[in-house]
């Protein structure tokens, strides 16, 4: 009997035990065949007909995680979704009605203004005057920015390169930067090629290209030009340096030309004597390197192709110089009256003898400035210092660094009566030769009122002549002198304090290796504050012997 309500029970239906016994199905096909037989797997005997359960949900892969960097290079938007994030459409505007605002206009107006304002911002050039604050650039007379220009090239040491680039901002900028008054004073060294670099074929056509075009264009009030670090030659075949077609361009281009800088260069010395011939009556000022033809310039120089020079300075570098030349004082004093600058740095030069029956020498009665400072060995003696400044009553500056046969009692015999700076360093050390071990209170007493500046490192003068120096700065007066080196010297402990403490201008003192002075002490002061320091460190120590042996 059976349930009232309920259905009659259908049969079982046939057990297929190929399918019950064959691995599970992974395909779509499969599926669908389980869900058809789910019954007929087991488990279908008692079980009621109903609806089909829902399929169960099917799992996703799990995500790969984002590559190395994505976090970093994404925007926040596209974190959250892990995919590019679409571009948002804009929005547009609704237009309102001209009654919609009830002040200032219709805002469609001010939108327009807007717009076309931001179109004349990015379209117009810097400087123009449609570009917001670039006004200033396109209003301002030529002539206040010829002036503006001036000030910025003299604050750089010359027209190049500010005037170069500000020549590229705008036609005006460029107008003005060619002004010849700005291209007075040019300086031309590391602009093609970095220092030590060596130059191609294209770099040497195109530097020399460019000093023609400025010697065509703007060169024409050219006044000093100063040509540093070129050590490739524009024609390798005729020569390694500097050649004459740029200098003899220089010399024909520029009228107004006086001063002439090649330090630093390989330059042709048949280079320098074909631009003196063309342009040596108007030079005053001229700064050389050695060279193996450096008599044939002092010949041009001795002939009277330079009447106005007023610098003349011929430098070499450290231990390169290993060639000797004759320097014609006389005849030099009497072609250059107008010398104001001597220098003649690590070079070594012997002076030309002179007949008995030769005219008084005329000197130099200009001269300001002489500089025969040498790290090689060296010619100059008391003769030759007197021959050189006999007439030099405005001298103020001497550098005999490296001279070591000058001695003081000849020094004491110069007639420079107000000398400001003083250099006796020795920095070329000969056992051959022996160093003065008195007369520097000579020195000291002679120039007290005026001597600003005064070196006398590593000189043998003894522990007594140096405090009878040094007392010229102590006794009575203020004394104006600001710097002292006395590095290897043997001054003593108290010397140095009674110095330091009656020289208040004194803002440089060099105590390194002075043996007399305690340890600690032995050292470069710079600055009143480290100097006050050290009076202060030489208060606390004693003269003990054992304390101040040894150098540092």
């Amino acid at each position: 009997m059976r349930r009232a309500g309920l259905p009659l029970r259908p049969p079982p239906p046939r057990r297929r035990p190929s399918l019950c016994c064959a691995p599970a199905l992974t395909c779509r096909a499969g599926r669908r065949l389980r869900r058809a037989r789910g019954s007929a797997c087991g488990g279908g005997e008692g079980r009621r007909p109903g609806p089909r359960p829902p399929p169960a949900p099917s799992r996703r892969p799990p995500r790969r995680a984002p590559p190395r960097g994505f976090w970093e290079a994404e925007p926040a938007s596209m974190r959250r979704k892990g995919c590019p994030a679409p571009p948002r459409p804009k929005r547009r505007r609704k237009r309102r009605g001209r009654g919609s605002r009830e002040a200032g206009g219709s805002p469609r107006f001010v939108v327009q203004e807007t717009e076309e304002a931001a179109k004349r911002g990015r379209g117009a050039e810097p400087g123009a005057a449609g570009s917001p604050g670039g006004d200033w650039g396109s209003r301002l007379p030529a002539e206040l920015l010829v002036r503006v220009f001036g000030l910025a090239a003299a604050s750089e040491g010359g027209a190049v390169p500010f005037l170069c680039r500000a020549a590229s901002v705008c036609r005006l900028w460029c107008r003005a930067a060619a002004a010849p008054v700005l291209w007075q004073r040019v300086a031309v060294g590391h602009c093609w090629a970095a220092p030590g670099q060596k130059w191609a074929p294209a770099q040497q056509q195109k530097a020399l290209g460019t000093l023609e075009w400025l010697a065509a264009h703007r060169f024409s009030l050219l006044r000093d030009f100063t040509l540093s670090h070129w050590k490739s030659g524009f024609l390798p075949s005729i020569c390694h340096g500097v050649t004459a077609e740029p200098l003899c361009l220089l010399a024909t281009s520029c009228p107004r030309l006086v001063s002439l800088n090649l330090q630093g260069c390989q330059v042709d010395p048949w280079a320098v004597t074909g631009f003196l011939e063309m342009a040596g009556a108007r030079m005053e000022q001229l700064s050389l390197t050695y060279s193996s033809r450096m008599s044939a310039i002092f010949a041009l120089l001795v002939g009277g192709c330079c009447p106005d020079l007023r610098l003349l300075e011929v430098n070499a570098e450290i231990k390169q110089c290993t060639q000797h030349f004759q320097l014609p004082i006389e005849q030099l004093q009497a072609a250059c009256p107008q010398l104001q600058v001597l220098r003649l740095l690590n070079v070594t030069y012997y002076p030309k003898q002179l007949p008995a029956s030769s005219p008084p020498s005329p000197g130099f009665p200009q001269l300001e400035e002489l500089c025969l400072a040498t790290t090689a060995f060296s010619f100059v003696d008391n003769h030759m210092l007197w021959r050189i400044l006999s007439a030099s009553s405005r001298l103020r500056v001497l550098d005999l660094r490296g001279c070591v046969r000058v001695t003081p009692k000849g020094l004491e015999q110069l007639t420079c009566p107000d000398l400001e700076q003083l250099y006796l360093g020795l920095h070329y050390s000969d056992s051959s030769l022996s160093r003065s071990l008195e007369g520097s209170p000579l020195l000291t007493w002679k120039w007290r009122h005026s001597l600003r500046e005064l070196d006398l490192t590593s000189q043998g003068f003894s522990e007594e002549d140096l405090e009878e120096a040094m007392a010229a700065f102590t006794r009575g007066g203020a004394p104006l002198l600001r710097s002292l080196s006395l590095t290897g010297t043997k001054i003593a402990l108290r010397t140095v304090r009674t110095l330091i403490a009656s020289c208040p201008a004194l803002s440089y003192l060099n105590l390194s290796s002075c043996r007399q002075l305690p340890r600690g002490t032995k050292k470069a002061y710079r600055g009143p504050d480290e100097i006050r320091q050290c009076l202060q460190q030489l208060l606390t120590c004693s003269e003990d012997p054992e304390t101040m042996e040894g150098a540092t």
